[in-house]
């Protein structure tokens, strides 16, 4: 029983938290109504599959599902400071730790990227429109993070690639004309 009461008192702890987090949302990620009945059907799985004659396996079978749905059900979105996804602690999300952020229309909505070399890249559509988001982006991030549009990134990306190719066309030209390589070529000629 004693593990039960410290898993409550964890999980407790930890949806306690993600609702204090989401106070400091500023502008909401657009959410699906698919994401509701999938966690929730899921939830109820994990309690119909895992049910057992034991209260201790049950409390704990519950409290896995309640985790589980309550992904689902807390929001995510940009902060003043940080963006608010759900297991975000601390610093790990701040606006510092990404070195791009890409803000880009998507049919109706905005598509809002967040890039980092370290640690991946991830995106929030939004309902919101394109500039009022840039705009409370760029109010909010360090002068190191760039804010990019969709077509800036593109920009980049074709001119970052443009470099890599003529650097490899350069590196290849370097090897066929380098002085050894011609003299195994004119020995083979002479034999």
């Amino acid at each position: 029983m004693g593990e039960s009461i410290i898993m409550i008192v964890l999980i407790g702890a930890l949806l306690v938290f993600e609702f204090q987090q989401q106070a400091s949302i500023k502008i909401k990620a657009k959410s699906s109504n698919l994401k509701y009945l999938i966690a929730i059907v899921a939830a109820l799985l994990i309690v119909v599959l895992f049910w057992s004659h034991s209260m201790q396996s049950n409390i704990k079978v519950v409290l896995i599902a309640v985790l589980f749905a309550s992904v689902a059900f807390y929001n995510q979105g940009l902060g003043n400071d940080k963006v608010v996804t759900y297991g975000s602690l601390s610093k790990a999300s701040d606006y510092g730790r990404y070195d791009q952020i890409i803000v880009e229309p998507v049919k109706k909505d905005t598509m809002v990227t967040f890039a980092s070399k370290k640690g991946g890249s991830y995106s929030l559509m939004f309902t919101d429109n394109e500039e009022s988001i840039r705009h409370f982006i760029r109010k909010r991030v360090p002068k190191t993070v760039k804010v990019l549009t969709g077509e800036e990134y593109q920009r980049q990306l074709t001119i970052k690639n443009r470099k890599h190719r003529s650097l490899e066309s350069k590196q290849l030209e370097m090897i066929r004309n380098r002085p050894n390589r011609n003299k195994f070529v004119a020995i083979r000629k002479k034999s």
